[in-house]
């Protein structure tokens, strides 16, 4: 989560595929409400499949309330990925409090702008591109739940067509976040100055790292889903495989069917909680210089010097990545760990 924010936040995209036990399906004739699973709407196919557009509503709302709750966490993990901030901090709650008391409590926004303003599209996004990629690999008469391979690639694949609106939304929040404490900006100063310095290909600096750390969005979905079914399989007696037809492949869909499983509201978060830990370290140094790529100046970003913007050699992942470690040691690709698993 993925979720950055939506890499950051969207990493707080939840409901990946889950089971479902067949004895506890509400079906349109006996739910007169409307929220069985064979429910037939204007916004339905009449084949038990969530509109597109509420899918992507959903994703809307969880990326909103994920950016909020984790903003704060967002900040100080930018500021230890950033050089010009090296050693300031000793502890992610000392962190918290020093920039609080330069900054005001502001400070532990800064930069909540563009992500407010595009991050939570991006788990809409998720949520759309997850349930076309599991289409992808499911027929439509299959009746087993997708495997675990099914389930990492089609996490995957959300995460790659993202990252096409993590890359610019990031970049300005980092610039902003990673801003000397002194240095008031705002979202649309930023995106002014990088469209002057560098044209509007300037907002789309680190998109290769982007949507590299985005993958890991498989890694995720992969294990939330392998956590439910391990808590299915523990308990006493064993929660019953599902034997209903896989309607649908929306996230939405496994929601409902999550929530019907047999499985509690705590087994349900530990195992969110469990794959958003395993997503990060699965990808967290590329992140690490993800942040350092979009927060460090290029030559061409002097306005003094205009014809810098044709020669000037834009720093790629793999020499950013051994410029950190050869300075800095091993650690520094696990700089701000700390506050984002918190988050």
């Amino acid at each position: 989560m993925t979720g950055d924010s939506l890499g950051e936040s969207s990493r707080s995209v939840t409901h990946p595929h889950a089971h479902h036990n067949d004895a506890n399906v509400v079906t349109d004739a006996g739910n007169a409400n409307g929220k069985g699973k064979g429910k037939s709407n204007g916004n339905g196919n009449g084949n038990g499949e969530i509109h597109p557009m509420v899918d992507f509503t959903a994703g809307v709302i969880a990326g909103a309330a994920g950016l909020l709750v984790g903003q704060p966490f967002d900040v100080v993990k930018v500021r230890y990925q950033t050089p010009e901030y090296a050693g300031r901090y000793k502890s992610t709650f000392g962190a918290l409090g020093a920039i609080v008391k330069e900054e005001k409590v502001k400070g532990l926004f800064k930069g909540v702008t563009s992500p407010m303003a595009g991050i939570a599209f991006i788990n809409g996004v998720v949520f759309t591109s997850y349930s076309f990629f599991m289409k992808l690999q499911l027929s439509p008469d299959q009746i087993n739940e997708p495997n675990l391979g099914q389930i990492f690639l089609a996490g995957a694949g959300s995460g790659v067509v993202a990252a096409t609106l993590t890359c610019p939304i990031e970049l300005i929040k980092i610039r902003e976040q990673s801003a000397p404490p002194h240095v008031n900006t705002s979202t649309l100063g930023v995106i002014k100055h990088i469209i002057r310095t560098d044209g509007f290909r300037g907002l789309f600096r680190g998109l290769n790292a982007t949507a590299l750390r985005d993958l890991a969005y498989g890694p995720y979905f992969f294990t939330y889903e392998a956590t439910l079914r391990l808590f299915k399989y523990i308990k006493t007696p064993p929660l019953p495989e599902n034997t209903r037809k896989h309607e649908g492949h929306t996230l939405i869909d496994e929601a409902e069917m999550e929530l019907s499983s047999g499985l509690s509201w705590p087994e349900l978060m530990a195992a969110g909680g469990i794959a958003g830990v395993t997503a990060w370290l699965a990808t967290f140094p590329i992140d690490v210089f993800k942040t350092r790529i979009q927060s460090a100046s290029w030559p061409s970003d002097s306005p003094s010097n205009p014809s810098n913007r044709a020669v000037s050699v834009r720093p790629t992942l793999w020499k950013v990545a051994a410029d950190a470690v050869r300075q800095e040691g091993w650690k520094v690709m696990f700089a701000g760990l700390g506050p984002t698993l918190i988050r």
